[in-house]
């Protein structure tokens, strides 16, 4: 395990170095990453949008007729989408297990003595106690711990819909496997509501992700917004945590050195 440094910024103002903080492009985001994270996205946006429509209808047509309508139009496009949201959670879930080591579950999930050391400099930097970010290639340890978390409710937000969706069926295959919702505590009900408030607590984690990405991308001038369309990311040379080997293997930073040096 790597020997953990205290008290170092390794990210220092350029003034003092001459240089700018981002020097060199680096394939970060893999297409399966990027893909699913822009599913996942669309796939939140429009069962958000339907799902508060099935909860308590709004822009209700006048006719009964019409409204019957348009409410097995929402449900329609509800039920598409949310399995374009489970296919994609579930191959993300896949990708962190045979990407490339930014997209590691190894690395993003905190589960490491120096990990912590760094979440922890990330949460001063968040804090204002730090002055300058952790320079990471891929996601910083704070970010993969809120990840962690938003993963496990990504999942038991698939359950939950699954459950209901069993609920509603009550004959099929779908109703075999997850038509057991009303033995919950509380029945459908508690089912229902753990569904609303995922929905509600995703919806805020999204306006927080798009801060957290704007600054981050203003701080540290590395093109994290842009590297989410175009997979790169604009990297100091041998100057990140995963770089020096203080957060774990990185094998695309080693060869991407050794492209530098040759």
């Amino acid at each position: 395990m790597a020997a953990i440094p205290h008290h170092v910024d390794l990210n220092p103002p350029s003034e003092v170095t001459g240089e700018s903080i981002g020097s060199m492009p680096i394939y970060v985001w893999e297409v399966p990453v990027r893909a699913t994270h822009w599913l996942i996205v669309t796939s939140i946006v429009v069962l958000g949008a339907t799902g508060l429509y099935i909860h308590a209808p709004y822009l209700v047509p006048s006719k009964p007729v019409d409204a019957s309508s348009v409410m097995a139009s929402v449900r329609f496009w509800h039920e598409i989408f949310a399995i374009v949201f489970s296919l994609s959670v579930a191959f993300r879930f896949y990708w962190g297990f045979v990407g490339n080591s930014f997209a590691s579950w190894r690395q993003i999930i905190p589960h490491r003595r120096e990990q912590f050391y760094w979440l922890g400099q990330m949460a001063k930097y968040y804090t204002f106690r730090r002055r300058h970010p952790v320079p990471y290639t891929g996601h910083n340890h704070l970010a993969g711990l809120a990840y962690t978390v938003v993963s496990i409710g990504l999942f038991a937000q698939v359950l939950t819909g699954l459950l209901l969706f069993g609920w509603i069926m009550q004959a099929g295959p779908i109703h075999l496997l997850f038509g057991w919702g009303s033995a919950v505590p509380g029945g459908i009900q508690t089912v229902r509501l753990l569904h609303n408030i995922l929905t509600f607590l995703f919806l805020a984690f999204a306006i927080h992700h798009v801060y957290s990405a704007v600054l981050v991308d203003i701080e540290e001038r590395n093109g994290v917004l842009s590297s989410m369309f175009s997979g790169y990311k604009n990297i100091k040379i041998g100057q990140t945590v995963e770089a020096l080997g203080l957060v774990g293997e990185a094998p695309e930073e080693t060869a991407r050195e050794h492209e530098v040096d040759d």
